[in-house]
Formats: structure tokens, sequence, C-alpha cells
């Protein structure tokens, strides 16, 4: 069983991961406070991780049991932030979202990234609640103890570290917007865009490596 202490050290290293995350999403000048997306981590080597932060509505007599009287619970809202590694970016796929990457054996490569939309694709309805449950998931945001304003997007990141970076779509999609700091690209799509019929967005992330200073 775990200790007071330990279990303790277990809820504030999870607490400081899951504010690296939303950290990232505010850092990169994204407009969105919907903490939902994804964040792709590339090393100078290719290998890397990914991070998912998905929201979601659980059923409220599935979600964990409180000592409480006097309170029957009526709505839960919940994010579950997931995190992995990979040894190659050319294998890397999260649903029907897709990269490819060329080989990094050159001081600079191109990241492309395929984003379905339309309301076959799959990956944003993995992260975020339907348009019909959007209400019930700001209603279960407006009472927290911190509000949360829904502004219905999700968001791309990738970090490619030790590297500049330029990136765009290969056609401009409407209120997408994308953004370039310190080395991050970042994607916030509306998610009106993506549950609206459309081709694939084409994301393409040119990388340069930054040579260290002598």
């Amino acid at each position: 069983m775990m200790s007071r202490r330990s279990a303790r050290n277990h809820l504030t290293s999870s607490l400081a991961r899951l504010g690296a995350l939303l950290g990232l999403t505010f850092s990169v000048g994204c407009s969105s406070q919907d903490p939902a997306g994804l964040r792709l981590t590339l090393r100078e080597d290719g290998k890397g991780s990914i991070a998912v932060a998905a929201l979601s509505l659980p059923d409220v007599a599935l979600t964990e049991e409180r000592d409480t009287t006097g309170v029957k619970w009526d709505l839960a809202a919940k994010l579950t932030v997931t995190t992995g590694v990979f040894d190659s970016l050319d294998v890397v796929a999260f649903e029907d979202l897709e990269v490819d990457s060329t080989k990094f054996t050159d001081p600079g490569g191109t990241i492309r990234i395929s984003i379905p939309r339309g309301p076959d694709a799959k990956w944003y309805k993995a992260i975020h609640v339907s348009a019909t449950d959007r209400g019930r998931l700001q209603k279960a945001l407006n009472g927290a103890i911190d509000q949360i304003e829904l502004h219905e997007n999700v968001t791309i990141a990738v970090d490619v570290q030790k590297a500049r970076v330029a990136a765009s779509l290969v056609q401009t999609v409407p209120r997408v917007t994308v953004r370039e700091k310190r080395g991050v690209v970042s994607v916030v799509i509306p998610l009106e865009v993506l549950e609206a019929p459309g081709s694939p967005m084409i994301l393409v992330i040119n990388w340069e490596a930054i040579t260290p200073t002598r």
C-alpha cells in the first residue's frame, strides 16, 4: 500500500508534469485555454517523446469513489495525460494523424504531419468531446475552483530541440494558426474546422540544427 508521503510525492510529480504540458499550451502563444492536444518532442538523434492530453466526460458512476455524504454527483469532466517515447519519428502515428520526416543525417530536415478532418477523422475525437457534449463540459469547468473558459480548440505542438524551425500549412485554412517560437511549432485548430468536411491539412516543418558557438 502506498504511504501517505509516497502518495503526496506521486501527486506532486503528476501535477508537475501536467503543469509543464499546460504551460506549453500558453507559452507558445496560443489563444486557446483548452489543454487538449498533443506534443511531439524530437531530439538531435531522431528519437523523442509524445504527450497527449485528452478531455472527456466519464460516467459519474465509473469515476473514483469519494468518501462523501449528502452529495449526489451528476457531472464529471476528466483530463487524461499520457506520455510515450519513440525511436524514429517516421513510425509515429496517433489514430489517423500521421508523421513523416527525413532521416537525421544532415544538419536539417523536413517534417510533414497529415492532419485529417471531417466527421470520419478519428484523432481529434480521441482527445476532445463531441459538439453535443461541449456544453456539458463547459458547465463542469465552470464549477471548478479556478474557472476555465472552453475555447473549443485542439493544439498540436512540435518541439525540435536545438534547432531553428519554420512551419506552414501547404494550403492555409481560415482560423487555423501556425506559430514558431524557440524551436517549438504550435498549431491551434478550432474544433469546428476539424468537424467540417475537408481534405487533410498538411503541416510542413523545416528545421535546421543550431551549431554550438565555440
